[in-house]
């Protein structure tokens, strides 16, 4: 028991120390990269250098497409924002906990004001969470419907019912009492990191065919809320 304790408090050391090697990128200049052209896979490849996610809404992927960046970075950023949540998750279940440093949850961001970072893009406290979600998955995700029964709605019908203008009071209330078929991939076989399905070139592509932040957003909140509660259940039958 003693050389376990010793082994939690190193690594939380350890990840304390990383935090602190390294400073998140900016997405203004995440952004700036692409509008001057760097190749999508340099992009890439200094999001990754610097261990940045962000928590980004179904919206902001049209929005940041609409600034110069490229599709391959837009998926990118959705999958390392779900491979984020997904490690919060395990983390969650199984430990150890990341503490309150700003640099270890995906950064929130403000695309009107072009920012992103804890007291920055946002006031919330680093690893504030809403109760029910891991520590650092941003309070927007929709609430879950784990153990309630609920019916079932899949992405593509709610892109073509935002694409035919259903209201989007109608829309947004289908996804927050509905849960979604389909934004993973193989969700019943493990894997290190949860695969999304739900890309970020797609939402951006949806925004540009007529689908409104507003459904976008619930979208991605509502992909994020049951990515949350099947990481739950998988990393609880390792126990």
């Amino acid at each position: 028991m003693y050389s376990n304790a010793v082994l939690a408090i190193t690594c939380c050391l350890a990840l304390s120390e990383g935090a602190g090697a390294v400073s998140p990128l900016p997405i203004s200049d995440v952004v700036k990269m692409g509008e001057s052209g760097t190749r999508p896979q340099e992009v890439i490849q200094r999001i990754r250098a610097s261990q940045t996610s962000y928590a980004l809404r179904g919206s902001d992927f049209g929005k940041l497409r609409a600034a110069g960046v490229a599709n391959e970075v837009l998926d990118y950023l959705q999958q390392s924002f779900v491979s984020e949540v997904d490690q919060l998750t395990r983390r969650s279940v199984v430990g150890p906990r990341l503490g309150g440093c700003s640099y270890c949850y995906p950064q929130p961001i403000d695309l009107d004001r072009m920012v992103s970072g804890f007291g920055v893009a946002s006031s919330d406290i680093p690893g504030r969470h809403r109760p029910g979600l891991p520590a650092g998955v941003p309070d927007w995700v929709l609430p879950s419907l784990s153990g309630r029964a609920a019916n079932q709605v899949s992405v593509l019908d709610i892109v073509d019912m935002g694409k035919r203008g259903v209201p989007d009071s109608e829309i947004v209330g289908l996804l927050y009492r509905s849960r979604l078929v389909g934004g993973v991939k193989d969700i019943n076989v493990v894997h290190e990191y949860a695969t999304t399905d739900l890309s970020g070139s797609q939402l951006a592509q949806w925004r540009s065919a007529g689908v409104s932040d507003a459904v976008l957003d619930a979208l991605q909140g509502r992909f994020l809320a049951q990515l949350v509660d099947w990481g739950r259940m998988r990393y609880q039958n390792w126990f």
